[in-house]
């Protein structure tokens, strides 16, 4: 059909203005109203002259634009279509909440075209990002997500297709992209001649590991061995079916397991946390190196756990820490002897301590103080949280942290899930408590002293760490709370469930005597927290801290209770949301507070104390370290490049997750399992040593 002949069948065969009907739903009641379009002048007197002069069209629908059309979406205005490209005057009443939450998804559907276009941007012939991006996009359909009646139904499908980039045709160089650059092993197999020495175990941290659904009943049965937390299965289910998503991946409050007909479990195998999703590496370029080395599933594992359980119950349920020394024991035998170096990143780092205690203690492994060191030749922790992490307390306390109180992020939130909603899921992972920091005062600071990593010379305009939560400035009726003080009263804000799970498996205190040390050696309790355990006996060991600094990281916070006149009142019911919130005030006066969150120095998750203060330090005292085990810290100072060029911040890039990509990182990483540890030496760029120095531990 012609353009003239579809004109004339949309506006009754004449040129005058056209008449539209909107169909307005809302409490129940159908009404109509119309829209008028008006012709400008300056066409009205051309009108007719030329065959090319544009009309107000309104484009007869097909049959499936029809059936789209009955489920409630609308057109918000008039397809236009000239040669000449003039503009005409559209004028239509509509819903003024309609229109906000058009711009809404108009503007997130903007920001995914600008990263695409980005990726495009810095090398549309070589970027790794794009034939992973294809594959996310693929089936990708906006309809799945959007309510029907925000979008025009044109603009979906041709958003839609665009996405999917199954229009876009890349030459014949499509065929040479590749799925990773393999360096820098690449240049060192070259260089230093490096190849595979010792079998790899890789320790993923928490989040990372996709959980996947054993369930058969009720709602369960759509997501049978599919994966809930990782892929976009878990987005879907979020966005769609978040009542049944938020069952799988509570846990019981009780018992701190599975709920009763429940049942979700960790992935295996390598692909279990080599890729968040689709185009988000997370293991995936740390096994493509290990790979140029020689590295195969026969002597490299990924040893994933599911995250959300105490790490006793992480062996109680699934056994986790017996495998894993089986799979050690194993692959020693059948390497001819060759020890296993374990690579943990984040929570993993936390997990190795209490298996290197589990595994010697009468009352776990039982395997006697030299199994750590005929076993392990050193154990790598990347971005470990050996001190914890203050953004797990805010979770714990209000269901908040800095992604939730951003603008956009809270504004999502509070239409998929609410505070009181993910302070319930976040009390319920026991494995999240022992993230919690540990050492209280003598390592974070207090009211009088300050903090140790407080700036120096500041002029007065830093807020000082050493109140880690702040109650509008001091002046509220709650008091400024130290580490301790907050740790406190977390326990006054848990239920008594949560409280009576988080004593039974961990303590964040300070051990400073032998004597301490001995009455609890067999205590699992402790075999979290390095301020109240030994290094194994393990004097052939060593430990490698690498991580990154230089980013803004969470430190301290600016609370207020809201309807709260004492601590007493603080406990939150079953429902109902936390009465304690950030205080997301402007404070201009303070250069290192921003919506409430007082920033410091660290990776972008974890800040420098935990990072680095027990191997710059603490693992270098005696007391913590009787047998002697080498101890290196290795820093990198935070470099990405610019987000245009690489969004994930490119080789130089350290923050928490992207360290796994850094190459000098990895370089160091590969020297360690070709058996070259010996030359990798400290290498320190931050002022932890100085840090260090002001906390009066033993």
């Amino acid at each position: 059909m012609s353009k003239e002949t579809s004109n004339a069948g949309a506006s009754g065969g004449g040129g005058g203005p056209v008449r539209r009907r909107n169909k307005n739903r809302k409490n129940g009641r159908q009404g109509e109203e119309s829209g008028t379009l008006e012709t400008p002048p300056a066409l009205a007197e051309n009108s007719g002259s030329e065959p090319d002069t544009p009309t107000a069209t309104v484009t007869p629908r097909s049959d499936s634009q029809s059936a789209i059309n009955k489920k409630g979406l609308e057109l918000t205005g008039v397809i236009l279509s000239s040669k000449l490209e003039k503009n005409i005057v559209v004028v239509s009443k509509r819903p003024g909440r309609v229109k906000r939450r058009r711009w809404f998804i108009a503007g997130i559907v903007f920001g995914v075209l600008a990263a695409v276009s980005g990726i495009f941007y810095v090398n549309p012939t070589k970027s790794e990002h794009i034939d992973r991006m294809h594959d996310m996009l693929g089936d990708f359909d906006i309809m799945s997500i959007v309510p029907d009646s925000l979008v025009p139904d044109d603009f979906i499908q041709d958003i839609t297709r665009l996405l999917s980039l199954d229009s876009i045709t890349y030459g014949a160089s499509v065929g040479n992209y590749s799925k990773g650059d393999f360096q820098p092993a690449l240049t060192l197999v070259s260089e230093e001649r490096l190849e595979k020495v010792h079998n790899v175990i890789l320790i993923p941290g928490i989040i990372s590991s996709g959980l996947e659904s054993w369930s058969t009943a009720n709602c369960s049965r759509p997501y049978f061995r599919q994966r809930l937390w990782g892929t976009s299965t878990m987005f879907k289910a979020i966005l769609l079916d978040k009542e049944c998503w938020v069952q799988h991946m509570m846990l019981d409050k009780k018992t701190g397991l599975d709920p009763p007909g429940i049942k979700l479990r960790a992935a295996k195998g390598l692909d279990a946390a080599d890729y968040f999703i689709t185009g988000y590496w997370i293991w995936g370029k740390a096994i493509e190196n290990l790979a140029v080395l020689g590295y195969d599933s026969n002597d490299m594992a990924l040893a994933a756990y599911d995250w959300r359980l105490s790490y006793y119950d992480l062996e109680r349920r699934d056994q986790y820490f017996s495998g894993l020394k089986a799979q050690i024991e194993v692959a020693l035998r059948a390497s001819s002897g060759r020890k296993t170096v374990l690579v943990t990143h984040s929570m993993g780092s936390q997990v190795m301590q209490y298996f290197l205690k589990w595994v010697e203690s009468k009352e776990g492994g039982r395997g006697g103080d030299s199994w750590v060191n005929r076993h392990i030749e050193a154990v790598v922790n990347l971005a470990g949280t050996p001190l914890g992490v203050p953004k797990t307390l805010s979770s714990l306390l209000s269901g908040e942290q800095r992604e939730t109180v951003q603008p956009l992020a809270s504004y999502l939130l509070d239409h998929f899930m609410n505070r009181n909603e993910l302070a319930r899921v976040f009390r319920s992972w026991t494995g999240l408590m022992s993230l919690l920091p540990k050492g209280g005062d003598a390592v974070w600071g207090d009211l009088v002293g300050g903090a140790p990593d407080d700036a120096v010379g500041g002029g007065g305009s830093m807020v000082s760490y050493g109140a880690q939560i702040r109650f509008d400035d001091g002046s509220s009726k709650f008091d400024n709370q130290t580490m301790d003080d907050a740790l406190h009263l977390l326990t006054r804000v848990l239920d008594k469930d949560a409280l009576r799970l988080m004593q039974r498996y961990y303590s964040y205190g300070v051990f400073r005597t032998q004597a301490e040390m001995d009455e609890h050696a067999d205590d699992h309790r402790m075999w979290t927290n390095p301020l109240q355990h030994q290094l194994p006996n393990a004097p052939n060991m060593t430990i490698f801290c690498l991580y990154g600094h230089g980013a803004t990281t969470e430190r301290a916070y600016y609370y207020t209770a809201d309807n709260t006149e004492s601590v007493d009142e603080l406990r939150s019911e079953e429902v109902g949301t936390p009465a304690l919130r950030i205080d997301k005030r402007q404070r201009n006066h303070v250069e290192n507070v921003d919506i409430g969150i007082i920033h410091g120095e660290g990776d972008g998750t974890v800040p420098l104390l935990s990072l680095g203060y027990m191997c710059a330090s603490g693992w270098r005292k005696p007391l913590y370290n009787p047998h002697g085990v080498r101890v290196v810290t290795r820093e990198f100072a935070h470099s990405p490049l610019a987000a245009f060029k690489d969004i994930r911040g490119g080789a130089g890039a350290s923050d928490h997750i992207n360290i796994l990509g850094n190459h000098d990182v990895t370089a160091d990483m590969l020297r360690i399992v070709a058996g070259r540890g010996s030359d990798v030496k400290d290498q320190f760029s931050s002022d932890i040593q100085r840090y260090a120095e002001r906390i009066k531990i033993p």
